[in-house]
This record gives C-alpha cells, sequence and structure tokens, in this order.
C-alpha cells in the first residue's frame, strides 16, 4: 500500500533543494510524494509574530548564520549533491512558486518543472525570478511558457494563504515532511521518515 508524504518547499531554499535530490529515500520505500508550495519567507514572518507579506528579517544572530553558511557545504560534500551558489544570493523565486502554485492549484503534473527551476537555482546559477528563465523551464518540462503571464496576484494570495495555513497546522520552515499529522523537518531528517515508513 502506497503511503502519501506531504513535502512543503520553498525553491529558495538550499535545504528544500537538498530534499529534492535525496527523494530515492522515500521514494524507494513505496512513498508517494505530494508537493506543497509555500513561502519560506511568510513562515519567517509568522515565527516572529508579522504580517507573512512583511519585509524579512533575518531571524539569525551572527553566529548562527555562519553556522547555517558552513553547513550547507558541509552537507553539499557529505551527500555529494551538485551545487553551485545561486546568483543572485539569496535566490529570488516568487515568480517561479506564484507559478508552481498555480500549478498545484489546477492539479496540473509539473514534477520536471519543479526539478528543473531548483536546478535552474542551485546548479545553474539562473534567475527564476526572470520571466524569460521561467518561460525557458516552463518550456523544457513540455508546460505552456504562458503559464508565466499567469502568475496574478490571485495566485500569490494564494501561495499567501497557503504558507498560513500550513503554519497553523505546524509547519514552521522547509522542507517539511508531514505523515500521519507527524512533522519531519529538514533533509537530514529523511532518514528517520523513511526508517518509519
Amino acid at each position: 500500500m502506497t503511503k502519501e508524504v506531504e513535502l512543503f518547499y520553498d525553491f529558495r531554499s538550499p535545504y528544500a533543494y537538498f530534499a529534492s535530490q535525496r527523494l530515492a529515500l522515500l521514494t524507494d520505500v513505496g512513498v508517494a510524494i505530494t508537493w506543497k508550495p509555500v513561502s519560506a519567507s511568510a513562515l519567517i514572518n509568522l515565527q516572529a509574530g508579522r504580517d507573512p507579506n512583511d519585509e524579512v528579517l533575518d531571524p539569525l544572530c551572527p553566529p548562527k548564520r555562519a553556522h547555517f553558511m558552513a553547513d550547507i557545504f558541509r552537507l553539499i560534500e557529505y551527500w555529494r549533491i551538485p551545487f553551485a551558489v545561486p546568483q543572485p544570493t539569496p535566490p529570488v523565486c516568487d515568480l517561479a512558486m506564484i507559478i508552481a502554485t498555480r500549478l498545484d492549484a489546477e492539479g496540473i503534473e509539473h514534477d520536471r518543472f519543479r526539478m528543473g527551476i531548483f536546478e535552474a537555482v542551485w546548479q545553474q546559477q539562473k534567475n527564476v525570478n526572470d520571466p524569460y528563465v521561467v518561460r525557458e523551464c516552463l518550456e523544457a518540462s513540455g508546460l505552456a511558457p504562458e503559464f508565466v503571464d499567469a502568475a496574478t496576484t490571485e495566485f500569490e494570495n494564494l501561495w499567501t494563504d497557503n504558507t498560513v495555513a500550513a503554519y497553523t497546522a505546524g509547519v514552521f520552515g522547509v522542507p517539511t515532511f508531514r505523515f500521519d499529522n507527524d512533522i519531519y523537518f529538514g533533509a537530514d531528517r529523511m532518514e528517520l521518515l523513511a526508517t518509519r515508513l
């Protein structure tokens, strides 16, 4: 029997990218992944009691920020994941996330688009807030490039609403895996979830 796991993600998160590269840990034990696009920035604001659309203030103190950056490169080496420092840094992925939100809402399969965006940001150093780049990713995945023009306020608001709903349900960062109402946060918790499943 296939087990279903929700995966909450944002393209701008290196850890969500790492999770996308390690999915075989779950799929090899018969898990079906349901991807849920949320805003990492809105989650940070919600944790601080701010409006989800406020400007994001860095929640990390300098020592924790330094550890965070060092940890990214340790994991890349340990997991042997292809990686290039994104341009710009930090990456801005709002356009791609709004399109992913629309595709998800309309039930349009877009696994190839999702993986193409992750690779564009974290391997190819492309700016996925550039409509031209996102059109390329859509076309390469067999989807209509016109979806770029469909990134409207309606779906931007839906992206925010979905993030607020996820936060209310216990999601506080990305990537988050949810199975049977239990939360597993981080690409480094995938082994724990795989063992359980």
